[in-house]
């Protein structure tokens, strides 16, 4: 089924390069005594790449979304259209229109444009029933979940694995399609040197291979088996446009220059934990919609540049392919350097490039240029759904990315159809005099605008959801360009945990909780703190966090928490994790960086290498932060602030953007979780986390082991149990059959002396009628 989706999505993005192809020749072809379309010129061309789009968005909007309902009905297990032949009859439809597409404009020159979008329409609509029918049948065919109890760690969610899986495909089918229209365009040039109407026709080979391809995903699905068991319904791209509503205690914090809200809390949309949700799903939006701009103006400015359908191709290669690039490498993108001063000079750097796009008349320029722009917008898009997930809990997260994908779609479709239609109706111009000239197309100036719209959207990220602010942005970038962070990695023995957070956040009370729960999986438990978990550190911990240590300097703190870390990991931690214990920790690395780095305005970079240093590169498994606002955590305070407690809120504030900011850059290892909640709530979210990570104990092993063997001796004797049964039926069966047989012979017997009888008795009546008759 994903070879089938893989080679149709390459071939359904391929006929859409080479409908626009198509199209624009089309508008560009004006017969003797036919009137040019839209006007034919500059205008009609970009107006008729516009209605391409237009056309296929359409169609998706109809029945991906309007008519989704009557659509997933037909092709449910009970509906009337078999989901594996509508596979194979949309292919097949689409197959049929790209082998005539090319034909048009030799058949019907005046109304070649019409056919032409017609079938964009068609096309459209057959994926559509493609994707619907393959939505419904695709749950199906996945493997069935571990059994519970199984020792398989971390646990799979193939319903997920299904969603990313068909996610990537989609994305990564548009750069490999444009790759194969590169090399279809060179060999169709090679061609036309022989072949005139290859000549007067580049794209349609193009037309003919996204046919093949067709061929082959029907080739694919003919001998597919889909089981007709019940399916989710399949989902409308723009499901979840609507911002997901707020749920459970309210603890976000109103971003920069927004007023709190007064008054009781009510269910209002999400604004996340630090209300940044809209503005880094709006920043998403139009960094998604810049390059969809891009991508749909490529064809024109393409051709402004003199370069054919190669030049297209090669621009639509290299915008897409490197946000797959960008978005594959975001988190080695300066990974020292705050992944929300990342967001914003991603941002900016996307549209600086798109701006150079538009300006530089040179198409080699122009291709690299293409190929920046993308990697950046795929650095941001990576960095920026990042930071959406830290904003929510777990449990909300597929809510908000589904929200983030819809607003997205909507973006793209919009972005796709409004940048060739601003191009046409900015058209071409000339500026200047004889001596200093600016010629551009209305693609070029619409490109320009497209990168300028972004670099007010990177100052608004920059200005509303900065996590570093006070620390200029020159003296962070200087930093993460240095690198060189020492070699860092998980212990291969044992399990490591760190419970990071905030003064007041409740670590104690989950350190407590959850190494009750994990002592009673039958695990070596071993908590431990920081400072002041050995002998040395419990000295150090009186001097560093005594209210009465005066003249303490920020460095010299910073180095009095990393040496007492370096005891506390070479006596307590590593050891423990030698003999293969899970160490709970209240605090570690990330509390230096977050209190000395970011608190203290020190350089957050140095900080962790000097601790990463003192640890010899050890990272817990797992770090789990409790994530809570200074004002509730303060509210909490039973006893009398320690040095470190007592100081001002806008240092606790940077202490939380420096701990939400270490999370963004790593969010595989952590795990983010409002401390606002209850104690209880708090733990049964780390607890999900734990089941799906934490390896199974000795015990829990042993357990398995047990309750296997004991399943298997049920299992043995009751199927001794059924064989002995079976035995006992067959025996009285054989009993009753020899019971029927014997019956049955004493029956036969008995007829056959009543026969007999009968007989006799027949001869006697015989013989006494001729003695009668001899008698007379």
């Amino acid at each position: 089924m994903w070879s089938a989706q893989f080679v149709g999505g390459i071939g359904d993005a391929l006929s859409m390069l080479v409908l626009v192809l198509l199209a624009l020749q089309a508008a560009l072809y004006v017969p003797l005594g036919g009137e040019p379309v839209f006007g034919g010129g500059y205008r009609g061309a970009a107006l008729a790449v516009t209605a391409v789009f237009a056309a296929r968005m359409l169609s998706t909007l109809l029945f991906g979304a309007v008519l989704l309902g009557p659509l997933s009905a037909l092709t449910a297990p009970s509906g009337p259209l078999d989901r594996r032949w509508t596979m194979i009859g949309a292919d097949l439809l689409r197959l049929a229109l790209l082998v005539v597409a090319p034909l048009w404009i030799d058949w019907t020159p005046d109304n070649a444009l019409a056919w032409l979008l017609v079938t964009v329409f068609v096309t459209g609509v057959a994926e559509r029933f493609w994707t619907v029918a393959r939505e419904s049948a695709a749950p199906g065919l996945l493997p069935a979940p571990p059994a519970e109890g199984s020792a398989v760690r971390p646990l799979p969610d193939n319903m997920d694995a299904l969603r990313r899986l068909s996610l990537r495909t989609a994305f990564v089918s548009l750069p490999i399609a444009a790759a194969v229209l590169v090399v279809v365009t060179l060999v169709s040039k090679l061609l036309g040197t022989g072949i005139d109407w290859f000549h007067l026709h580049q794209a349609a080979l193009g037309s003919y291979v996204a046919a093949g391809l067709f061929a082959a995903s029907v080739s694919i699905l003919y001998f597919i088996e889909l089981p007709g068991v019940q399916t989710p319904r399949p989902r409308s791209p723009l499901e979840g446009l609507l911002r997901p509503k707020a749920t459970g205690t309210k603890t976000a914090q109103p971003a920069q220059g927004e007023q709190p809200e007064q008054g009781p809390a009510r269910a209002a949309a999400d604004k996340g934990r630090t209300g940044a949700i809209p503005l880094l799903v709006t920043t998403c939006a139009a960094v998604a919609a810049a390059i969809a701009a891009a991508v749909s103006l490529a064809v024109l400015h393409g051709y402004d540049l003199a370069g054919g359908p190669a030049a297209f191709a090669l621009v639509v290669l290299a915008l897409t392919g490197g946000t797959a690039v960008g978005i594959r490498g975001a988190h080695r993108a300066l990974p020292v350097l705050s992944r929300r001063r990342l967001l914003a000079l991603a941002v900016a750097a996307t549209g600086l490039t798109l701006l150079a796009m538009g300006l530089v008349p040179d198409p080699t320029t122009v291709l690299v240029l293409a190929l920046l722009a993308g990697i950046c917008a795929g650095i941001a898009a990576n960095t920026a759904h990042v930071l959406l997930d830290q904003e929510s809990e777990e449990s909300r997260t597929a809510r908000t990315t589904e929200h983030l994908h819809a607003v997205v779609r909507l973006s793209i479709a919009v972005a796709a159809i409004v940048a060739p239609l601003l191009a046409a109706l900015i058209g071409p111009h000339h500026l200047g005099n004889g001596t200093f000239n600016f010629a551009y197309g209305g693609a070029a100036y619409t490109l320009m605008l497209a990168g300028a719209l972004l670099l007010p959207v990177a100052a608004l990220v920059l200005g509303k959801v900065d996590d570093r602010q006070g620390v200029p942005l020159r003296r962070d970038l200087l930093e993460a360009l240095r690198g060189g962070d020492p070699a860092q990695a998980p212990a291969p023995t044992g399990f490591f945990i760190a419970l990071e957070g905030g003064d007041g956040a409740g670590k104690s009370t989950q350190v407590e909780a959850l190494a009750e729960w994990i002592r009673g999986k039958g695990h070596e438990v071993v908590v431990t703190r920081e400072p002041g978990a050995t002998a040395i550190g419990k000295r150090l911990r009186s001097i560093i966090l005594d209210v009465s240590t005066s003249g303490l300097s920020d460095r010299a703190e910073a180095l009095m928490f990393a040496a007492d870390r370096a005891e506390h990991v070479n006596s307590v931690i590593r050891p423990a994790l030698e003999r293969g214990a899970v160490v709970l920790t209240d605090r570690y690395i990330d509390s230096s960086v977050a209190y000395q780095g970011a608190g203290r305005n020190l350089a957050p970079t140095e900080i962790a290498r000097i601790s990463r240093w003192a640890t010899d590169g050890l990272v817990p498994h797992l770090t789990v932060l409790l994530d809570i606002s200074p004002e509730t955590a303060r509210e909490r305070f039973t006893e009398a602030p320690d040095r470190l407690e007592s100081e001002p809120a806008a240092f606790h504030q940077r202490v939380r953007a420096g701990f939400l900011t270490l999370a963004a850059a790593d969010p595989a290892r952590y795990l983010v979780v409002d401390a606002g909640q209850e104690p209880e709530a708090v733990t049964t979210v780390v607890r999900h986390r734990l089941d799906q990570v934490l390896p199974l104990s000795e015990a829990e092993i042993q357990a398995q082991a047990e309750a296997r063997k004991a399943a298997e001796e049920e299992a043995r004797r009751k199927a001794e149990e059924e064989a002995a049964r079976k035995a006992e039926e067959e025996r009285l069966e054989r009993e009753r059959q020899e019971q029927l047989a014997k019956l049955r012979a004493e029956e036969e017997e008995r007829k056959r002396r009543e026969a007999e009888n009968a007989r006799a008795r027949e001869e006697a009546r015989q013989a006494e009628e001729a003695r009668k008759r001899a008698e007379e």
